[in-house]
């Protein structure tokens, strides 16, 4: 059972933890983006810091080991050209546009966070490799659309998928799939 489908006042487990806690209406979830606390989340885009994603697919691949899971990163292109072109703050609203988007055409189960300075990571819960292509495939061309301050955005988008699959595996493997690409 995908993560998403437990309601969002139950605390879920990890291999060894104790029984699970029924939260209060007041307690919000950690897993959920939106309810991310300041330290996880990045402060320039707004999006889960690289750890808090990490943590997240580490805590999917244990818990529900037989389900879909796909990651697909975002490497925005030419941010170095354009801070050192138009300065820092064009290079930071290039960045605020793409997480922006990003989350915008992400579902509210999908967690996006930034994996390094110019590159983000989405994890799709239940999203084998047609869905995870068919995300990927969306994003592409809307970011292909995308204009910041007069420039065109750049940006390369790959995907891996699998079951059981722990936060090395995936990030990686999509991570070195940019790499073949170039």
């Amino acid at each position: 059972m995908a993560l998403s489908r437990f309601p969002a006042y139950l605390t879920l487990m990890r291999r060894g933890e104790d029984a699970p806690q029924i939260r209060t209406c007041d307690e919000k979830p950690v897993a959920l983006p939106e309810t991310l606390r300041p330290s996880q989340r990045d402060r320039l885009s707004g999006v889960a810091t690289r750890q808090a994603l990490l943590e997240r697919l580490e805590a999917i691949g244990e818990l529900a080991p037989a389900a879909s899971l796909s990651f697909v990163v975002v490497r925005v292109e030419g941010v170095a050209l354009v801070n050192r072109m138009c300065g820092p703050d064009q290079g930071d609203e290039m960045l605020k546009a793409v997480a922006g988007l990003i989350t915008k055409y992400t579902r509210a189960t999908d967690m996006v966070g930034r994996l390094s300075g110019a590159s983000f990571g989405i994890i799709l819960q239940g999203a084998g490799p047609t869905g995870a292509a068919a995300a990927a495939a969306r994003l592409s061309h809307h970011l292909g659309q995308l204009y910041s301050g007069g420039t065109r955005v750049d940006a390369r988008v790959t995907v891996a998928s699998g079951r059981g699959i722990n936060a090395d595996v995936l990030p990686a493997a999509a991570t070195g799939a940019l790499d073949d690409c170039g």
